[in-house]
């Protein structure tokens, strides 16, 4: 993984302006793994995708995650915190990237790979919808015999599908995970689902926008250049805050 400074990321940050949060997730990983293509990292696993924004989130701020949530019964806003590696799920030894998956259930004989971002991409406005699910299984699908004949994807039934999707969540844990929170005012347990892309690019965009007022700030006092600001270490860049501030 590139070792980026803070000018990588303000490249980052104005390039996934105005951009979907899957292209955002592309744009991240592009100028973390230069040695990838786009399409290449398109074509990741959603698993192994969410791991490396992982290590990159570690990479840029640190191994402690930390968020806030609502609770859902008392509807107090409450803090969570985490260690990125408490939230990176080990994959299954067989299960690797561009590898082709079977599944054998009562007369259905399936080969399937694991989605992928581009998978995602194709859903389009279907969202989060029983359809949606049923289209990236379905995509996922790269052959099928009944009964030992080669047979059309759309004719696979409600219950294999259910199969299907209990084995790729097995194979590729790391696509979704799920967190326990405990409500420190109520006691209220619930479950929520982690998204990394999203978490990040929060992260990125925060820390965009006060750098950008920290640029402004030592520009104008000093006048030096973005790129002579940038260079500077994080805390040498608070520390002339700081003596303007004295």
């Amino acid at each position: 993984m590139k070792n980026l400074v803070a000018a990588d990321v303000l490249e980052i940050w104005e390039r996934g302006l105005n951009q979907s949060l899957l292209h955002r997730t592309l744009i991240m990983l592009g100028a973390a793994l230069p040695e990838l293509s786009l399409d290449d990292i398109a074509c990741l696993s959603i698993g192994k995708r969410d791991d490396y924004l992982m290590l990159l989130r570690e990479h840029l701020f640190g191994p402690v995650l930390i968020n806030t949530a609502v609770c859902p019964a008392c509807l107090e806003r409450m803090e969570w915190k985490n260690q990125v590696s408490d939230l990176r799920v080990p994959a299954p030894a067989e299960s690797i990237d561009g590898d082709v998956h079977q599944l054998h259930l009562e007369n259905f004989d399936l080969e399937f790979r694991l989605p992928n971002s581009a998978d995602l991409a194709s859903l389009g406005a279907l969202g989060n919808t029983e359809p949606a699910v049923h289209h990236l299984l379905r995509r996922c699908v790269t052959g099928l015999k009944i009964q030992g004949v080669d047979s059309d994807i759309e004719e696979l039934p409600q219950h294999v599908l259910d199969a299907l999707s209990v084995r790729i969540e097995r194979l590729d844990p790391q696509a979704e995970v799920r967190l326990e929170l405990d409500c420190p005012h109520c006691q209220h347990n619930w479950t929520v689902l982690f998204d990394v892309a999203s978490f990040l690019w929060t992260e990125i965009n925060d820390w965009a926008e006060r750098t950008l007022k920290t640029v402004h700030t030592l520009a104008r006092a000093y006048c030096w250049s973005e790129q002579e600001i940038l260079r500077l270490s994080p805390v040498r860049r608070q520390l002339y805050l700081g003596l303007l501030c004295s």
